[in-house]
């Protein structure tokens, strides 16, 4: 693409509520290259969001267009006004709702670089059992195929976090395959990288963990999906057998009290430590000497390729993307959804490893997410869909 003026691109997000998705894009827009694209953001929903500091930090502007959820077709001209006034040269929309709104009011104004980022979660449909679903599936009735089919006409390119999510999308919402990229999410390397040793030894000290113990952390909303009963069963095995094994569990939500009294209730809550939402998740997780995923429904768990950037090896439930990305990168160790018994094994199994293959364990880890997920590496992919929906709106002009 030319290195002249730099060239505008639209962001149009349902809200900014704290997700992997709007965590994503706010790093996203960040990280631009401001020489080749300028980014502005609009969100749909007016909710308050810690996320609203990080763009005016960054200097990237928010606009705020409120629209209830449903059918509302005099949202286009809305956005079509915005993009006009910014003088928006793609159209970057995230999910099926957005898409549909933002692929129309493009075309309404002439602009055919449109692209549409579809979550983890936007991509599940009902083609198999769920359970502990955070919502209702987006795709659950034929008029959301339809308004899928639509939503993904109007974009020149689609983006999401795997391939296998990739081709499910497509081949239940009848959508091109050749039209999906898989661009996952991007991981600051850089910044686990700077926590110093003494951060994680003040870290550990702070949170009662002497230098002999071990500790296994889990990082994320304390919400039934996640399945922390099971965690906490598991612990109370291997704890049983392993005097100096210690739980923290970093992370707020609506069954914090109702986990609490379970840990009363196996006796270990002398050693879980509940520690609510933490500010400095990269030191947290270079202070565990395992991090675990138990949750029956995780898509793409930013913890787990954090976790691995960090060198901290992941014991993951093996269904989702968690155990996908535990079994690829070789970063850890994985056991049947649910089986409090085979967590506690695959937990005392990982700690008992010798040191030489523990480091060995860790290396393929940080090695794995090097390659694919660090931001530049995730940029790159990035800023190539949009010079290729920019080239295209060129020869089709």
């Amino acid at each position: 693409m030319s290195t002249g003026s730099p060239k505008t691109v639209l962001h149009i997000v349902d809200g900014l509520g704290l997700s992997g998705k709007t965590r994503h894009l706010v790093s996203m827009v960040s990280r631009l290259d401001r020489r080749r694209f300028t980014p502005i953001v609009c969100r749909l929903s007016a909710e308050p969001s810690p996320l609203v500091a990080e763009l005016e930090a960054a200097r990237v502007p928010l606009h705020t267009i409120p629209c209830r959820d449903g059918l509302h077709p005099q949202l286009v001209p809305r956005l079509a006004k915005l993009a006009w006034s910014v003088g928006a040269e793609v159209v970057h929309c995230y999910n099926p709702r957005p898409m549909l709104y933002g692929g129309i009011a493009a075309r309404a104004i002439g602009v055919r670089a449109a692209v549409g980022f579809l979550s983890a979660f936007a991509c599940q449909v009902p083609d198999r059992a769920y359970e502990f679903l955070p919502q209702p599936l987006t795709t659950s009735s034929r008029r959301n195929v339809y308004r899928n089919r639509i939503a993904a006409a109007s974009m020149c390119a689609l983006v999401t976090v795997s391939r296998s999510l990739a081709d499910r999308f497509c081949q239940y919402n009848g959508v091109p395959a050749e039209k999906m990229r898989v661009i996952g999410y991007g991981v600051d390397v850089h910044a686990i990288d700077r926590v110093p040793p003494l951060r994680v030894a003040q870290l550990r000290r702070s949170l009662g963990f002497g230098s002999s113990e071990l500790v296994i952390g889990s990082v994320g909303r304390l919400v039934e999906q996640k399945d922390y009963p099971t965690q906490l069963r598991a612990f109370a095995l291997a704890a049983s057998c392993m005097p100096n094994l210690r739980m923290a569990i970093a992370g707020d939500g609506p069954l914090r009290s109702q986990l609490e009294r379970m840990a009363s209730d196996l006796g270990v809550a002398d050693r879980v430590r509940f520690l609510g939402n933490q500010d400095d998740v990269p030191a947290f997780l270079r202070s565990v000497d395992a991090l675990i995923v138990p949750g029956r429904y995780e898509t793409f768990s930013l913890a787990t390729a954090e976790a691995l950037a960090a060198g901290t090896p992941v014991v993951a439930a093996r269904r989702g993307g968690s155990g996908e990305l535990v079994t690829r990168s070789g970063g850890g160790a994985t056991f049947s959804p649910g089986n409090a018994a085979g967590l506690a094994e695959a937990v005392r199994a990982l700690l008992a490893m010798r040191t030489v293959d523990l480091a060995a364990l860790r290396a393929r880890g940080r090695s794995y997410i090097a390659a694919i997920y660090t931001w530049p590496r995730v940029m790159a992919r990035v800023r190539a869909v949009h010079e290729v929906v920019l080239r295209e709106q060129r020869c089709s002009s």
